[in-house]
């Protein structure tokens, strides 16, 4: 009976222990978007100038260093609500992002957008990694909208 008590307690600790892990990873994973808002917007704004900043301009008006390479020009991406009626094509523009929306070609084919794989994943935690990423972009760019 000793020995089945030992098991069971071991049992016990070795689920306490994996419950105690997987919800500090739960925490971490809920917890990051109460980033505070400054952080994810600078979060967005770097991603931006990663990824965007050659073709939109560093400024987001549409007149980057590779803007005169492009067959479309580049938008200016501070008019996106002014543009849309006031309100910020949220969905829209998440769509472009990810390669959805491939808007006329500008953004390369849905296979391989010009940035290449950093805006599509495969997978829940890829796609929830993906998702997070484009928030940050989405309200950075909110932010810059006139």
């Amino acid at each position: 009976m000793k020995n089945v008590n030992s098991i069971l307690s071991a049992g016990r600790l070795r689920i306490s222990m994996t419950l105690g892990v997987a919800m500090t990873a739960a925490a971490l994973i809920v917890g990051t978007p109460a980033m505070a808002g400054e952080e994810i917007e600078a979060a967005g704004e770097r991603r931006y100038r990663d990824y965007c900043a050659t073709c939109h301009g560093a400024d987001a008006k549409g007149a980057g260093p590779y803007a005169t390479m492009l067959t479309k020009k580049p938008s200016d991406l501070t008019l996106l609500s002014k543009n849309n009626g006031g309100a910020f094509p949220f969905e829209r523009v998440f769509e472009t992002i990810d390669g959805r929306d491939m808007i006329g070609g500008a953004h390369g084919s849905e296979d391989m957008p010009v940035w290449g794989s950093a805006w599509k994943g495969t997978g829940v935690a890829s796609d929830a990694g993906l998702r997070g990423r484009v928030l940050e972009m989405l309200i950075y760019l909110k932010s810059i909208q006139q």
